[in-house]
C-alpha cells in the first residue's frame, strides 16, 4: 500500500507492521517518525543501520524473533536501507513474527528498486514517499504554522519568507 506523506496518522501498525520511508526530504521523514512514535505511544525504538545488520545478521536476527518481557510490542528502525537488506525481509516474512513493527528509511529509490518493489507488493507492507519541498508544501506548512500562533501577514511577505 501507498501513502501520501500527510496520511501517516491514518496507518494502523497492527495491520501493517512493515513500513518504507523513501525520498530525499529528511525534515519530512524525521516529522513522519516522530508523529508514528506520538501517535502510537512508542516510547523505545531499536535503531540499526543496514551495514550493522548485514555484518551482523546473526544479532538482528535474534533481536526480530526473540519476545520481550517487558514490552508488548517492538519498534525497529533501519536506516540507509537499500536492495541490499531486501534478504532480510525475506527471511522475516517466512518467520511470520508477530508484534514487531518494522520501520524502513531509505534514501531516493528508483521505480526499479527491488526493495521499493517489494514492499509496494507485499499487502502487509506501507510505502510512504517524500520528495523534495517544493513552493507549494511550504506554503502550506508555512499558512499552518501562521494560523497556529495567530500570526497575521501578507501573501507577498509569505512568499519573500518561501523563497
Amino acid at each position: 500500500m501507498i501513502l501520501k506523506s500527510f496520511e501517516i496518522g491514518k496507518l494502523n501498525l497492527k495491520k501493517n507492521p512493515y513500513i518504507l520511508l523513501y525520498g530525499k526530504n529528511d525534515g519530512a521523514k524525521k516529522e513522519a517518525l516522530a508523529k508514528l512514535k506520538l501517535n502510537n505511544k512508542i516510547e523505545k525504538i531499536i535503531s540499526y543501520d543496514e551495514k550493522e545488520i548485514l555484518e551482523n545478521e546473526d544479532i538482528f536476527y535474534n533481536q526480530v524473533l526473540s519476545a520481550s518481557l517487558f514490552d508488548d510490542e517492538k519498534f525497529i528502525l533501519i536506516n540507509r536501507a537499500s536492495d541490499k537488506s531486501l534478504k532480510i525481509f525475506d527471511y522475516i516474512l517466512s518467520k511470520e513474527i508477530n508484534n514487531t513493527i518494522i520501520i524502513v528509511n531509505a534514501g531516493i529509490l528508483e521505480k526499479k528498486s527491488k526493495i521499493r518493489n517489494f514492499f509496494e507488493k507485499n499487502p502487509n507492507f506501507v510505502v510512504i514517499p517524500f520528495y523534495e519541498d517544493n513552493f507549494e508544501t511550504l506554503s502550506v506548512v508555512a499558512n499552518t504554522f501562521l494560523k497556529n500562533k495567530k500570526i497575521r501577514i501578507s501573501q507577498s511577505d509569505l512568499n519573500l519568507i518561501i523563497s
